[in-house]
Formats: C-alpha cells, sequence, structure tokens
C-alpha cells in the first residue's frame, strides 16, 4: 500500500488561511462500482462496498467537473440524468470550500439507486491518483484528476462504455494526449443537452435560468465591496452571521439554541424553533429578528430579553392565505390561543443548514408591465418569502404556476434571489393545481408523470388476454394450499388494488379458524430489483380526490398481486386457532395460495351482517355461503375488540369526505360524508390483530431491526382543551395513561347516556391532542418504547397493505426470512446491498423516509380535498346570469349557499365554522380589521334560521358599535346598543351569544386571489335555535360562566339571563337563582318526557355500548374530528 500527501489551503471565517496536509494510502482494490465489470468475480463484490451500482446498459458515463458540480448541481439533480460518476476529488473539494448544501445534494444523488450513479474514490486509487505539480493551479490539477479517472474507467471497462466529461471550464483540447483516450468526449452542459436531450425542454429552461442565475452572482460578488461600505455607513441590510465556530460554542453552553425553523402557516409573521425541556417553544417575531431564514432551515437562535417575551395572538388572521393555512405547530398553536400563555422570543444569528427547496410561485400582479429583468414572484406555500427571479419575458409568466428555486439571500437583500426552473400550467385550472400539489410536497416526477423504467417493466410478470398469468408448479408445492377455503375480501366500492382478504370458520369442539390473507408482493418484487428501488423511493401510493398515483406497476397493483375473486392468487397468510372467547391458541405464518370466492363491498356486507338473505349485487347462492362467515367474524371481532379496549385502546376515527363527479363535464356534483358501518371497524379490527402478531414476530427475529410502528403518548399540555371541556360538565378526565384515559372517556359516557354529542366531543378532543405514529427500526430505541398509545398495543407494525405501502413489502420479507429461519438471501440483482433487513441503522434510514413520504402523502390529499371543496363552492355560488367569464367581481356574482355549521374555536374576533356536510371549515369575524364590532341583522331577527334572512338579504344590513367579551374557551357575548335598533323591528334582543358547538347558519362564498388559490369564507346568517337556545343554559351550568369569583363571567351570566327574560317576558320577575333553577328542571322534564316517549328500553346498554353509540348522520364526533386531519394518524385506513 503506497502513502503519499495531498495538501489544501483553506480560507477560514476569520480570512486567514490554514494550510493542511492530508496523508493518503493508495489502494489497487478500489471497486470501479460498475455493473458491466469484466472481472470475475466483479471488483465490487471482491470489497464490500456500500453503494449503488452504474446500469449493465449504460449508453455512456458521465464525469462533472468542479465548474459543473459547483453551479449547475440542480441539473445533475434531474432524474433523467442517470449513470453519473462523481469523482472524490470534487466532493472533497466541495467540502473544503463549505459548499455543505451543493455537496449534500450530489451525495444524495448517488444515495438513490434509481439514478444508478456512484462515488468513485480516485484520491485512493493507485491508478487514478494524481499529484499537484509545482505552480500548478488546483483547478488543473483537478482536470488532469478527473481526466486520469476517465482513462482508468475507459481501459477497465474495456472500452465498451463512453465517457463524457461536463465541463464549463475546459474544451476537448484540454485532454492530455500522453495516453489513449479513444471514447472520451468533453462536453459543455449546453453542447450536452443539444446532441442526447434535444426535445426535453425542461432541462435546457432550467440551463438557461442557471446561466441567468450564475452572472447574477458574478455581478453581486463584483459589487460586494461596495455595498458593504455602504451598509457600515448606516445603509438598512440584516444582520451578518455569526461565525460557524462561535455558533458550535454558543449552543454547546447552551447561550444559543439550535432548531429546525417553522413558521407559523396562519401568521406569517411569527416564526418557531423548538428549544430544550427547559425554554421550550421560542418564538421569532417579525422578518428582521428571522433575518433571512426560511422555513424548515436549521438556525441558531439567542433569546431576546424578557420584557420582549410576548403572547402568541388570539385572533383569526385577517389575511385569507393564513386563515386556510395549516401547518406543523396546528395544535400548540391552537392551545396558545385559548389560554394566552407567553412565549420567550429570539432572532436568528446564524443557519446551520439551508432547507431550499422547488417552490410553486406566481408571478406577482403587474410585473410584467415593469421594465428590467429581475421579478418578484408569490410562492403558492404563504411560508415562504416572496423571491426575486431574472426573467427576460415577464409577459410568458402572466397567470402562470412557475416553479422557481432559491440561490442565495444577501443580507443587504430584501428578498431571497433565485432563480426560474419552469413553468406547470395556467393558475387555477385543474391539472395545474394538482401538478402544483404534488411539486409542494416532493412526489416524484417519475411517479406522477414518467411511470416506470422499461427496466422495472421488464421484470413484471406478463398478464395479458393471449397470455395470463399463472400459477408457477414449483412455487406452488412449497406454499400452504387454500384454494377450498371459503376467502373473501371486502373493501369500498371499485376498489382494484385488493390488498387483504379473511376466512373464518367453526373447526369444532369451540374452536375457531380466523385467517387474514394478504397479497404476496415480495414474491413479484425481489429486494434491490429496478421495481423495488422505484417503489422504495415512492414510499406510498398518493391517493388524491380524483386520481392516484400507485406505488407499484398496475400489472401487479391491479392485476397479479390484487386479491381478486375466481382467480388464484399468491398471499402470505396468518391463521390463528381461537377458542370461543376469541383467545389465541395457535398462530400460523407463511406463504398460501387462495382464491377468493366474493369481492365484497361494504354495504353488502352490511347488509348480511343486518340479517338480509341477499344483497344487490351478490349471487344469492354465494349470500347464504358468506351470511353465517360474516356473522361469525363479526362476534369474533368484537370480542377482540373489547379486550383491547379494556386494556385502554382509544377510538382514533376519522371523518372523510368524498366526490362525487359528473359524468358528463367531469364537474363535482355532490360531497358525501362518509357512512361509519359497524362492518369498518370488524375489517380494522382483523387487520389490527394480523399486524400486531406480525409486529412481535419480526421483532424476535430481527431484535435490532424490525420494521415497527410506533406511536408515543401526546404531550401533557394538548390535553388542556379536553380537561376544560369535561370540567364544565363537571367531570375529570385522568389522562396520566392511554388506561386512564379510556376509563374516563367510558365514565363520561356512561354518565351522559342521552347526550351522545357531549360524548363524542370528548372523545374527539381527546384524537386531537394525539401525537404522530411513525415507523421505527427496533434498534433505533429501547423496548418500553415500542408501544402504540392510541391501539394499546406493545408491538404494531404495518403488515397488510404491501402494495400501496413500502413500509408492509419490508415486513413481509422480514416475516419470511423469521419463517424460513434464516435471513433471505437476494438474488443476484444487487447483493452489494443484502443485509438491509438485518442492519439496524439501514432501516432506520428506510424507516424516516418513509415517515416523510407518508406524511407528505397525507398532506397532498389534504390540499386535494381543500382543492375540491373549494371548486363545489365556485359551482354553487356561481350566478348563471352573471355577465361574461372574465367580470372579477366574484362577491357580484355570488349566489347564496346556505349551510347549517358547528362553531368548532372560539377566537378574540370571531370564530371559525365547521360544516360537516361538506367538510369545510371557515372563519365569521365579528371584529373587522378596522376594530369595528358588528353582527348581522339576520342574527337578531330570530336567529336567521329561516330562508327569509337569505332571500331579503338581512344577513347582508350589519349593525355597527357593538361591544364584544370573549371566553376563549367557551363563548362570545356580543351586546347591542340600544340606539343602534332603534331603527329596526321592536322587541330585538341586544346581546347575542355564540358558544362553542353551537349550531349556526351560514352563507358559503369564495374569496378570489390571482397569485394563491381561491379560498372559501363565511358570512353569518344568525343561529339554529332548535339547537342553541333550549339546551344552552344547562350546557354551561357549573363552567366559568357561572363562577362568582370570575367578574368577566358574572357579566356573560348577567347577560345570559338578560336574553332568556326578553325571549319570554313573563320570567322577567323571576330571581337570578329561581330562573337558574326552572331552566334545570324544565331541561328534566324535558328529558324524562322524551323518555317516555321513546318507551321503556329492552335492556340497558353496557358501558361498552354506551362508548361506540353513534348516529351517522349529525354526530359532533365525525364532524369536529376532521379538524386537525392530518394529526389523527392512526384512521381507520392508516391503521391496517
Amino acid at each position: 500500500m503506497l502513502r503519499t500527501e495531498n495538501v489544501h489551503f483553506r480560507k477560514t471565517n476569520k480570512n486567514t488561511v490554514v494550510k493542511r496536509v492530508r496523508e493518503v494510502y493508495l489502494r489497487s482494490d478500489i471497486p470501479c462500482l460498475s455493473s458491466q465489470c469484466p472481472l470475475d468475480p466483479p471488483c465490487h463484490q471482491r470489497v464490500k462496498v456500500e453503494s449503488s451500482l452504474l446500469s449493465s446498459e449504460p449508453a455512456y458515463c458521465l464525469l462533472p467537473d468542479y465548474s459543473v458540480a459547483l453551479r449547475y448541481g440542480e441539473l445533475l439533480e434531474q432524474e433523467e440524468l442517470t449513470n453519473i460518476i462523481f469523482t472524490e476529488t470534487i466532493l472533497q473539494r466541495l467540502q473544503s470550500e463549505d459548499k455543505s448544501r451543493t455537496y449534500k445534494s450530489l451525495r444524495q444523488v448517488a444515495k438513490d439507486p434509481r439514478r444508478r450513479s456512484v462515488v468513485f474514490s480516485n484520491e485512493h486509487c493507485a491508478e487514478t491518483c494524481v499529484l499537484r505539480e509545482p505552480e500548478e493551479t488546483i483547478e488543473h490539477r483537478d482536470w488532469r484528476a478527473l481526466v486520469q479517472t476517465a482513462g482508468w474507467y475507459r481501459r477497465h471497462l474495456s472500452g465498451t462504455v463512453p465517457i463524457i466529461l461536463l465541463s464549463e471550464q475546459f474544451k476537448q483540447g484540454d485532454v492530455s494526449t500522453d495516453q489513449d483516450m479513444t471514447g472520451i468526449t468533453v462536453l459543455s452542459l449546453k453542447d450536452y443537452l443539444t446532441k442526447y436531450w434535444p426535445a426535453t425542454s425542461v432541462l435546457h429552461q432550467l440551463l438557461t435560468s442557471l446561466k441567468e442565475a450564475i452572472l447574477e452572482e458574478d455581478l453581486e460578488n463584483q459589487n460586494n465591496g461596495s455595498v458593504l461600505s455602504k451598509k457600515g455607513s448606516g445603509a438598512t441590510g440584516y444582520q451578518e452571521y455569526k461565525p460557524m465556530s462561535e455558533l458550535e460554542a454558543g449552543v454547546k453552553s447552551e447561550r444559543f439554541f439550535q432548531g429546525v425553523l417553522r413558521v407559523r402557516a396562519n401568521h406569517r409573521d411569527q416564526a418557531f424553533i423548538r428549544g430544550d425541556s427547559n425554554i421550550g417553544e421560542i418564538v421569532i417575531v417579525g422578518s428582521e429578528h428571522r433575518n433571512r431564514a426560511v422555513h424548515g432551515d436549521i438556525v441558531v437562535v439567542e433569546l431576546l430579553n424578557k420584557n420582549s417575551w410576548i403572547a402568541p395572538s388570539t385572533h383569526i388572521s385577517y389575511d385569507p392565505e393564513e386563515v386556510h393555512a395549516t401547518g406543523d405547530d396546528e395544535i400548540e398553536a391552537s392551545n396558545q390561543h385559548r389560554f394566552r400563555e407567553v412565549k420567550p422570543t429570539g432572532r436568528v444569528v446564524g443557519v446551520i443548514s439551508r432547507n431550499w427547496q422547488p417552490y410553486v410561485a406566481t408571478l406577482q400582479e403587474g410585473a410584467e408591465k415593469e421594465s428590467g429583468s429581475f421579478h418578484l414572484v408569490l410562492p403558492l406555500n404563504p411560508v415562504i418569502p416572496k423571491i426575486r427571479i431574472r426573467h427576460q419575458d415577464p409577459k410568458v409568466l402572466v397567470n402562470q404556476r412557475i416553479v422557481v428555486r432559491i440561490d442565495s439571500w444577501p443580507s443587504n437583500s430584501q428578498y431571497p434571489n433565485g432563480h426560474y426552473v419552469r413553468s406547470i400550467g395556467p393558475a387555477h385550472e385543474l391539472d395545474t393545481e394538482i401538478s402544483a400539489i404534488l411539486i409542494e410536497h416532493g412526489i416524484s416526477v417519475s411517479q406522477t408523470t414518467q411511470g416506470f423504467s422499461d427496466g422495472s417493466l421488464k421484470e413484471m410478470p406478463n398478464n395479458t388476454l393471449e397470455h395470463p398469468w399463472k400459477l408457477d408448479p414449483m412455487e406452488l408445492r412449497k406454499r400452504r394450499d387454500l384454494r377450498t377455503h371459503t376467502i373473501f375480501s371486502i373493501d369500498p366500492p371499485n376498489c382494484q388494488d385488493i390488498d387483504d382478504a379473511i376466512s373464518i370458520k367453526d373447526i369444532g369442539d369451540g374452536k375457531i379458524e380466523f385467517g387474514v390473507h394478504i397479497a404476496d408482493v415480495s414474491y413479484f418484487v425481489k429486494e434491490n430489483s429496478l421495481t423495488d428501488l422505484e417503489a422504495r423511493a415512492r414510499g406510498t401510493t398518493v391517493y388524491l380526490s380524483d386520481r392516484r398515483f400507485d406505488m407499484l406497476p398496475k400489472v401487479l397493483s391491479e392485476q397479479v398481486c390484487s386479491l381478486r375473486h375466481h382467480v388464484d392468487r399468491y398471499a402470505m397468510s396468518v391463521i390463528w386457532t381461537l377458542d370461543s372467547e376469541a383467545n389465541v391458541i395457535t398462530t400460523w405464518f407463511g406463504r398460501t395460495t387462495i382464491r377468493s370466492a366474493c369481492e365484497m363491498e361494504y354495504e353488502q356486507a352490511q347488509g348480511l351482517l343486518n340479517g338480509k338473505d341477499v344483497v344487490p349485487g351478490v349471487d344469492a347462492k354465494l349470500c347464504k355461503q358468506l351470511k353465517p362467515a360474516i356473522i361469525l367474524l363479526a362476534k369474533t371481532m368484537r370480542k377482540v375488540r373489547a379486550r383491547r379496549m379494556a386494556h385502554g385502546g382509544l377510538e382514533l376515527e376519522s371523518s372523510e369526505v368524498k366526490f362525487k363527479f359528473k359524468e358528463e363535464d367531469g364537474g363535482i356534483s355532490d360531497i358525501l360524508p362518509k357512512e361509519p358501518l359497524e362492518v369498518h371497524q370488524i375489517i380494522e379490527e382483523a387487520m389490527v390483530m394480523a399486524n400486531a402478531h406480525v409486529a412481535k414476530r419480526i421483532y424476535e427475529g430481527f431484535r435490532d431491526s424490525a420494521m415497527l410502528r410506533n406511536h408515543p403518548p401526546p404531550i401533557e399540555s394538548h390535553f388542556k382543551l379536553l380537561l376544560r371541556a369535561a370540567e364544565s360538565r363537571g367531570f375529570t378526565i385522568d389522562t396520566s395513561s392511554n388506561l386512564a384515559l379510556a376509563a374516563s372517556l367510558r365514565d363520561c359516557a356512561l354518565k351522559s347516556e342521552g347526550d351522545i354529542e357531549f360524548v363524542r366531543l370528548l372523545k374527539t378532543m381527546a384524537t386531537m391532542a394525539m401525537s404522530e405514529a411513525s415507523y421505527m427500526s427496533s434498534g433505533s430505541r429501547p423496548v418500553n418504547e415500542y408501544a402504540h398509545y392510541g391501539l394499546a398495543l406493545d408491538f404494531y407494525t404495518h403488515f397488510t397493505s404491501p402494495i400501496r405501502r413500502y413500509a408492509d413489502l419490508v415486513v413481509h420479507r422480514q416475516l419470511m426470512a423469521c419463517v424460513l429461519g434464516t435471513p433471505p438471501q437476494s438474488d443476484a440483482v444487487a447483493p452489494v446491498a443484502s443485509d438491509l433487513l438485518k442492519n439496524g441503522l439501514k432501516m432506520e434510514q428506510v424507516a424516516e423516509h418513509l415517515n416523510y413520504k407518508n406524511r407528505e402523502s397525507k398532506l397532498a390529499q389534504k390540499d386535494s380535498t381543500e382543492l375540491f371543496q373549494t371548486l363545489y363552492v365556485l359551482q354553487k355560488t356561481r350566478n348563471p346570469a352573471a355577465s361574461g367569464e372574465d367580470n372579477n367581481d366574484a362577491e357580484a356574482e355570488d349566489v347564496p349557499f346556505v349551510e347549517t355549521g358547528i362553531i368548532s374555536e372560539i377566537r378574540e374576533n370571531g370564530f371559525f365554522v365547521f360544516v360537516p356536510r361538506f367538510g369545510i371549515k371557515g372563519p365569521v369575524y365579528l371584529k373587522e380589521k378596522s376594530g369595528e364590532i358588528s353582527v348581522p341583522l339576520s342574527v337578531l331577527k330570530a336567529g336567521g334560521q329561516n330562508s327569509a334572512a337569505v332571500e331579503s338579504n338581512e344577513h347582508l344590513v350589519t349593525i355597527s358599535g357593538c361591544e364584544m367579551d370573549t371566553d376563549l374557551m367557551t363563548q362570545i357575548s356580543i351586546k347591542v346598543p340600544q340606539q343602534a335598533l332603534a331603527s329596526y323591528t321592536p322587541g330585538l334582543p341586544s346581546t347575542v351569544q355564540f358558544r362553542l358547538f353551537d349550531k349556526v347558519k351560514v352563507a358559503l362564498r369564495l374569496k378570489k386571489s390571482y397569485a394563491h388559490r381561491h379560498t372559501i369564507y363565511m358570512t353569518l346568517i344568525g343561529l339554529d335555535r332548535n339547537f342553541s337556545t333550549s339546551a344552552a343554559p344547562a350546557r354551561v351550568h357549573g363552567s366559568r360562566l357561572f363562577k362568582k369569583k370570575d367578574p368577566v363571567s358574572q357579566q356573560m351570566k348577567q347577560d345570559e339571563i338578560k336574553r332568556i327574560a326578553q325571549q319570554d317576558p313573563a320570567l322577567a320577575p323571576l330571581s337570578e337563582r329561581d330562573l337558574i333553577q326552572g331552566i334545570q328542571d324544565g331541561q328534566q322534564q324535558q328529558s324524562a318526557k322524551a323518555s317516555k316517549k321513546k318507551g321503556p328500553r329492552k335492556q340497558p346498554l353496557s358501558q361498552e355500548e354506551l362508548y361506540n353509540q353513534t348516529r351517522p348522520d349529525d354526530s359532533l364526533y365525525n364532524i369536529i374530528e376532521s379538524f386537525d386531519r392530518f394529526r389523527i394518524i392512526e384512521s381507520t385506513q392508516s391503521s391496517f
């Protein structure tokens, strides 16, 4: 082994030059990392390495030099470019010159196995190492090293693969002629794209934009000295960041705090980081204190003086983009809004790592009329600042959604500098907005537009009409044959990718054989195959409101893997023997062959469970065969579920809406809430049971690397709203554990019989307090942190949906390794990574990647739902008589679209209303931006609940000059001055109260935007008196409104008494105590009468039945639960 030295000179933050001498030991066994290696065995098998391999059929290999890697790295990140060889020379220089962002991006390209790109250690290879000559510049020495590497690859691969050197600095004539360099070509990026990608306009546009950005950066660097001198003499600008050494020392000494900067989506002026356990959350107020940091950056923050600490705003923002934005901080912000917690404030003094990504944006309105080539664009995400880009013809960008990236943010610039990448289409068109959602959430181009590679499709089984796929006789003998068993699936209507099926039968002696059968995707998708690498990168199937983007090719997801009826399929099965009480006697895991008897829909299965002998769409003979199995399945799963609930399992349902589309024009004909059925819970419990047993089994075989699903306990402060709501009814909630919480909720249900809505409300508040569930490798945490809080299980994983979730595919492979007794042996596709399942560190990296993909998929689905809700409101409010489509006065075109909603959150200047019919949430303002407090006239007239209030436009007539008193937990009280009522109908009430969870009438309207998405807002029409009047006093008895020591509450109590007396003058002479007692007595009498009308109950409800009692049409539980949808992690579908 030879030894040499590399000498580097590095300029520090203090402008001093440091000489670094590094000893390098040269080796002769550095692998080429090419699938075409002619050696036997290939050189990458002789030395164990962690890397992808260059393609086995490359048209050429690319070697970028430093000039390309440094300034055109974004071009190298594009998915079209593959088979790139990144030399150690280039990457080391990027590191030494503090280009960490570029370095990490290129390393990420090499880590992506789909890109077939590698990092070659040319500085440690004896045949490619090049020493720097006296007086030689570093640029020329690095170029010689690159040419030497290109020549070595050409010779090593026997001249079979052309080598292209990409350089913006050197030409073909700069290649040494000392040795044979045939097959090595030097091209500029422009020449390369012109020759090999002539029709790919996206790449050409990106190159042009990058060249313009580089030109701008060079000009800026030339003027940097004069700018700094001006700044020093009094010019305004941001503060310079502190040196990295000072930042690191400050964080270590706890003088500074480091964290990920998060900008509050509903108050863009505020950002925050999470400090340590003592300081908690640190708020950064204003752009000056944010100091050029962007949402997602890892920053270092210095605390401000305590007299600068603030309590977050309790107002609803008046900016429509902020109102409808959601972020990671939604739960914390909601609690702070209600409880006015004072938070420490700070300022950003340094940035450790940038999180700049591609952003969807729109040219600022009117920018095309301005002179010059620099223009501001407004990102679609409201937490991202405006970006200054260079474009020679801004007219082509007008009303277009474009993709931009940030390049730099100088301290003397108000906005960051960026460059234009590409246009994705006209703003507010459906396909454009869908594309924008996908880009914002990092859904890859290959998943959304390009499909699967030819190499991946070649790995697929043949399944055509002429040659349908058939079982392999050899494989059949290795599997347990269950084709004679009665197996069936239960899924939503028109389901194509059927992952799971069920079998159950009575086998005598009080025993039951129960099986869950899952599509055996791992048989078709071999580890490290091209299909597997693509599926891993995608992570999950992305479901939007009107389309989906699959994780696997359709020949697998909809055909040979999907457990369709009347065809033979391979499956992975878990089969239990149960006793009469559904206790597990034995468990069997293994590969099977099944033949499903029926693809049932949920409604069909529910019909059979309800006692029907025949259901539409299913043959009568088959119904007779399936009905006993479904009834037995229901009885068994009820026992399993009850036992899990007794151990602390929580009800974490989700309320979803689905869109019904018109066949003729594709418009939205209706929005339908998902109706809860018992069969949903039955199938869910069966899948939970399978997931839990598989989790235990793979942990036994892979103690350090099992792919598990963890749901940590909630943060205690998130329960504040739940505790206060229960306290208002005289209940105490114990949140010390999931078992205690479940017991408390059951106790509330038992003592609140007949008040189903209150029970569901408490369950909803408990759900909103939950933490986020995530994938993990068992070796990354201690065993006591494996548990799933919401499901009350010690071990849990995802096994039951391998068609749409990559985590399940990993679990299938680990389970088979356990069943076979040894870890699986990888095929010869890529033996380099064959130890993935056993490597805890690698498995944790996969888990983190899948958590990111899963979260972004959910957020994309949420954004898609909001987009289609907006389109629906646009349809419903568009006035057919409006003249012309170019009328920009949206309110003039509106027609009334009135719905009943529920007050979901009280704020200082109004409240949020949730419309359960459509799953829409929007603000209602009682205090305007000017400070004026007003209420619509329609609210005072019979609550505004009749249609006359809308037809007469009384909801548009507002009474100003009101006074407002707010309890951020429970209600807002509005007092109307008597003089303001003089000109209206006599007898109108002077006090109006809006309570949390009151029903109100609202008119849904659309706020149109040029640069952002249209948003929904609401106009208040009135209270729903059928819901809000008679029950209100009893509902608030015992709450803060009736506590004697609170002067605000006393005033609210007086207002309540006056309101009741005004509604019925006969009550006016009564004393306050008598009036309250009379209200309570009346409530009790009404409850007694209602009970008599219903007749005697044949059998009292059990605690479990009380806890689970449902009314699918108008349930607060189902309604409110979707307020914070992506925080409800284990929904009915995602728990499977």
